[in-house]
């Protein structure tokens, strides 16, 4: 029969593929125009491929996928390289827990020569070699524990993997969403510029105060200032990202990907159970048998062990050799080691409220990120179907009106930063919307879209 721990590992590499690699292919949030196979199109699940690198990683350079950036961060993670190092460590004191006791082996003169110099006639020389036998099962409990302490650090490695690719996730929204805020700003610049063109034309022909002309040339000014403030957020962003992987400074040009126009929001009954899944919580199963263990280890330490010598005597007053035997036991009389047994349950017990604990919090997570999730979709749903369409009319029949002189200009620029406003919301909500689902997705562990469709 398979063993708890090698079902549970399994599981765990069943998790991570799920998670990291891409479940199909996907149109919504942030599409990986790299790679547009069934494979992974929604790229902070990307499929980490080898082992975390240790040499400094090499700039990323050009265009940029999510895909890109997860494996970059993911494989030079030194939260990774450290829960690696960890199995690695673990696995050495798996290693050291099968190993059986050394034999000893003494060597004793008896009845030295006195302070005189006399030696006495009768003296001796032993040597022995003698054995010790953990009794109780000490070796297996040893080993057992050992092995599924092994299971705990790869649960670890997990975990480390899934908060990486996360953060990456998180931060290329922003860079995504930051690099759409400014296009919009170059293109509201674009609209001004044009306000102001259409406003100079009116003043040259006498049909407008010049006063309309300066505050054309505030409103270019002040969106000029608002787009160059937006570049260096931009800026900021970017070599955020790029320090994820280690870079001092962003060498990539654009960071590639759509802010979702496909969105999905579950229902809580939908994905609850699929918590089991994240290796924040199934890792709490290897642990509290990593603690039984070790109880079990603590209780065996209260089984003596038994050893057993031989060796041979030479005397010196006759030249002759005789054989020795002995047997030892320690009797358990001063200490049974019931403290370490009481600890021991008592931590296997700590680490079933952990567990409790530890399902609760998810819980409460995963409820927060499905409540930020309907929410931006609500935001976005209304941004997009009422406030935008709405807001882009009424800049065209004002400034058509203005063309007109059916309006003055402050209406044009009222109308011009509701616009502009709409379209910012617009962004932020659909941004909101992706970091709620990558936090809810690295929660459950699953494509939201094969849930929903």
């Amino acid at each position: 029969m398979e063993s708890l721990a090698g079902n549970l590992c399994r599981s765990a590499s069943l998790f991570i593929a799920a998670l990291l690699a891409g479940c199909g292919a996907r149109t919504d949030v942030l599409v990986d125009t790299e790679n547009t196979s069934a494979v992974a199109t929604y790229g902070w699940r990307a499929a980490i491929v080898g082992e975390p690198q240790v040499e400094r990683p090499r700039p990323l350079v050009g265009a940029i996928t999510l895909r890109r950036a997860v494996n970059a961060v993911v494989n030079f993670s030194p939260s990774v390289k450290s829960a690696s190092a960890e199995i690695d460590a673990m696995k050495g004191e798996a290693y050291q827990a099968s190993r059986r006791l050394n034999p000893e082996i003494a060597g004793a003169v008896g009845s030295l020569p006195n302070s005189g110099g006399i030696a006495a006639e009768d003296a001796s020389t032993e040597i022995r070699l003698a054995q010790t036998f953990e009794l109780g099962g000490k070796r297996m409990a040893r080993l057992r524990a050992a092995n599924l302490g092994t299971s705990v650090a790869d649960w670890g490695y997990e975990v480390a993997r899934l908060q990486a690719a996360t953060e990456a996730a998180n931060v290329f929204v922003d860079v995504v969403a930051a690099q759409e805020r400014a296009q919009i700003l170059r293109d509201s610049v674009g609209i001004a510029q044009k306000t102001r063109a259409a406003v100079e034309e009116r003043v040259n022909g006498g049909q407008a105060s010049p006063i309309e002309l300066d505050r054309a040339q505030v409103s270019v000014a002040n969106t000029n200032a608002a787009l160059a403030a937006e570049n260096t957020r931009l800026r900021a962003t970017r070599d955020q990202l790029a320090a994820l992987w280690g870079e001092d400074r962003a060498s990539f040009q654009r960071a590639v990907g759509r802010l979702g126009a496909d969105r999905r929001v579950p229902t809580l009954g939908q994905i609850r159970a699929l918590l089991d899944a994240n290796p924040s919580l199934a890792r709490w199963t290897d642990t509290i048998g990593y603690r039984s263990a070790i109880l079990d280890v603590e209780r065996s330490k209260a089984i003596p062990n038994l050893t057993v010598g031989a060796g041979v005597s030479r005397f010196a007053s006759d030249g002759s050799t005789g054989m020795l035997a002995e047997v030892s036991i320690p009797l358990p009389v001063f200490d049974r080691n019931d403290g370490a047994i009481s600890a021991a349950h008592q931590r296997v017990a700590k680490a079933q409220f952990d567990a409790q604990a530890a399902r609760s919090q998810l819980t409460v997570a995963l409820i927060g990120a499905l409540g930020a999730l309907s929410a931006a979709d609500v935001e976005a749903s209304a941004i997009e179907q009422q406030v935008l369409p709405a807001a882009e009319a009424a800049f065209r029949r004002t400034r058509t009106g203005y063309d007109e002189g059916r309006f003055d200009l402050l209406d044009v620029f009222d109308t011009q930063r509701v616009l502009f406003e709409a379209r910012q919301d617009l962004i932020n909500a659909r941004a909101n919307y992706e970091r709620a689902r990558v936090r809810v997705e690295a929660l459950i562990g699953t494509d939201l879209s094969t849930l929903t469709q």
